[in-house]
């Protein structure tokens, strides 16, 4: 990341302190981040991009070069999606004559089984074979249920795209779950479709649309406090907005959202309403990652010691390791680092080894290493190099 940084900074004919000044950041901070000697938070890398002109993934470098055929066959199946996605828009009636084939309920759990265990490949495959059944079945009699299944998966898909670095891929996912909520015109389903929207938009630096957009849905769903599953999605909105705020620097809005999906997370308990995994544990992974990215590090390290992951599904528990690897590493417990990066590959070889996060985190243990370091494997298989 630091060699795009420093090549598009050049590019423009940029100073490191002219550069530096645009994004708000010392000059010294954005120095060592072009030498690959710090690293960058996400908020940090949607600033630089901000003053560079540039997107984030131009920094990032995402899509990856496969480094696996299982990670090739994911990104094959993002591709043909893509195009599945662009032919079968939801507010768009289906050609006549065209019967839904297939189990559609055993489908649509599949597909988020397939996510939740972060087999991307899997579930992105299966997903396009499914969207023409969503599509066909969304104007029949089981409209409801069509419906109701699509702004599920297309929320998978579009969480399984953006891990793996297709952005816009993502945004299209967000839309078709859009389409789908407004016609099922449940509350509760578009505040899930906005939460997935604005989590494509805060991955590109858009915070305050994002949060913006959240917001609206989350007061819309507070009109209708007796929807099934209300306060379930309302406080999973809450951990939402608690993200774009730190994104825009307003770490009190931050905490008071925080702290208000905690109450909630107390009267509902663990849920799994439209797939949220909503309750007390993704409360306490978000608040994790919180400490992480307002540079709490070492405060990040005790929340998470008391923490059991063992219950929670392979595709949350991917993000408490990558983020624990960070923590540990600013915090310069590199061997323990070292072990979280590689658990989080055994969880989750797909994700870990697509994650701009991780692939970074890796990088700066490789380089600090001064030894034969089990980094070295594991950067091999994400493509890096030291």
């Amino acid at each position: 990341m630091g060699e795009r940084i420093q090549a598009r900074r050049e590019l423009r004919g940029w100073s490191i302190r002219h550069a530096a000044s645009r994004a708000g950041v010392a000059h010294t901070t954005w120095s060592r981040i072009e030498r690959g000697e710090l690293r960058s938070d996400r908020y940090m890398v949607a600033d630089i991009a901000a003053a560079l002109g540039c997107s984030i993934t131009d920094l990032t470098g995402q899509p990856y070069t496969p480094a696996d055929r299982q990670l090739e066959a994911a990104h094959i199946a993002a591709e043909r999606l893509w195009q599945t996605m662009m032919a079968l828009p939801l507010d768009e009636p289906p050609s006549a004559g065209r019967p839904a084939a297939g189990d559609l309920v055993r489908e649509s759990e599949l597909v988020r089984d397939l996510y939740a265990r972060t087999d991307y490949a899997g579930a992105l495959a299966r997903l396009v074979d499914l969207i023409p059944m969503l599509h066909t079945s969304a104007y029949g009699p089981d409209a409801a249920e069509a419906l109701t299944a699509a702004v599920q998966v297309y929320g998978v898909g579009m969480g399984a795209l953006l891990n793996l670095g297709h952005p816009a891929y993502a945004l299209l996912a967000a839309q078709r779950c859009t389409e789908a909520a407004q016609r099922l015109n449940d509350p509760a389903a578009l505040a899930v479709a906005a939460v997935n929207r604005g989590r494509v938009s805060a991955h590109t630096g858009a915070y305050g649309p994002a949060r913006s957009a959240v917001q609206r849905a989350a007061d819309e769903l507070e009109r209708h406090p007796d929807a099934p599953a209300a306060l379930d999605v309302l406080g999973f909105t809450h951990l939402a907005r608690a993200h774009h705020a730190t994104g825009l620097r307003d770490e009190a809005g931050a905490a008071e959202h925080l702290a208000e999906a905690a109450r909630l997370a107390d009267r509902t308990g663990e849920t799994e309403a439209w797939d949220l995994q909503w309750g007390p544990r993704n409360v306490a992974l978000w608040t994790i990652a919180h400490q992480i990215d307002t540079g709490r590090s070492g405060e990040a390290v005790e929340t998470a010691a008391g923490f059991d992951a063992a219950m929670l599904p392979a595709v949350r528990t991917v993000y408490l390791y990558t983020d624990l690897a960070r923590a540990l590493a600013d915090v310069h417990r590199d061997d323990e680092a070292v072990r979280m990066l590689l658990t989080a590959e055994r969880v989750a070889p797909q994700h870990t080894r697509s994650s701009a996060a991780a692939r970074e985190t890796a990088r700066a243990l490789l380089h600090k290493a001064r030894r034969a370091s089990p980094m070295q494997g594991l950067c091999e298989r994400m493509g890096v190099a030291d």
